[in-house]
């Protein structure tokens, strides 16, 4: 396979866990808890190309002044967990509008930062190589980390099981985060282009092995939450999907 193909086909994998837990539900589907969020990253060693875990507030080594950060700074950035919503839907109680409106605004930036693939691939020369992938893990590493930010600031939905699907969601997006900043930072320490190949297909084996975890994410298709969804318009496409 193309090396930009089977990043695409990752980045459509990546996708795919929130589009099959937020789509109308199949027959049989499980529906189950999650382990309870953490509030912080593991640091990994900048020498590993191992993408296991990683700080959030790790950042590539490189003295490139291109270099990213992943770093988040919660004492300069502010969110308001306030999400204004256009339309107010009946029967449906404020706390889970907000949850949601958050949610899926967030996933449509998350989606648009995952398809934001490098134009580039390992025959081009080593360092514009190295860049465009470590700016892109990074990118979206930092993606996650604030959409994580903005959903601990808010509520649960009240909808049964919200508790263990809010946790979840976190849990998730948390170790996503951490594959992604891990990989910026082996691919910034890399000797060369086959390193970073295969550092890169590491981060989409994690990736995968991440969303075939159970976080609870099918509580997405409760049928509680389902109809809330189909009251809020920044749901819709999900719904579709």
């Amino acid at each position: 396979m193309n090396f930009r193909h089977g990043l695409a086909a990752a980045a459509l994998l990546s996708v795919s866990v929130f589009t099959v837990a937020c789509a109308a539900p199949t027959p049989g589907t499980a529906s189950a808890g999650a382990a309870a969020v953490s509030s912080s990253v593991s640091s990994p060693s900048s020498t590993s190309p191992s993408t296991t875990s990683a700080s959030s507030s790790a950042a590539p080594t490189s003295a490139s002044s291109s270099s990213p950060s992943t770093t988040v700074d919660d004492s300069s950035v502010t969110f308001d967990p306030t999400v204004t919503v256009v339309v107010e839907p009946s029967g449906v109680d404020a706390t889970t509008v907000v949850w949601l409106q958050n949610s899926c605004t967030d996933l449509g930036t998350l989606f648009g930062a995952l398809f934001a693939l490098p134009s580039v691939d390992e025959n081009a020369p080593l360092e514009e190589f190295r860049t465009a992938y470590r700016d892109y893990y990074a990118s979206l590493a930092d993606t996650i980390l604030e959409m994580t930010d903005r959903m601990t600031l808010l509520d649960p939905p009240n909808v049964d099981g919200g508790q263990a699907l809010h946790d979840g969601y976190l849990t998730y997006l948390i170790g996503l985060a951490d594959i992604n900043a891990g990989g910026a930072i082996a691919i910034d320490a890399a000797p060369d282009a086959e390193s970073i190949v295969a550092i890169v297909d590491q981060i989409d084996f994690e990736t995968q092995q991440l969303g075939e975890s159970d976080f609870g994410l099918a509580d997405f298709q409760s049928a509680d939450l389902q109809a809330a969804m189909a009251e809020v318009p920044a749901c819709q496409d999900l719904l579709a999907s």
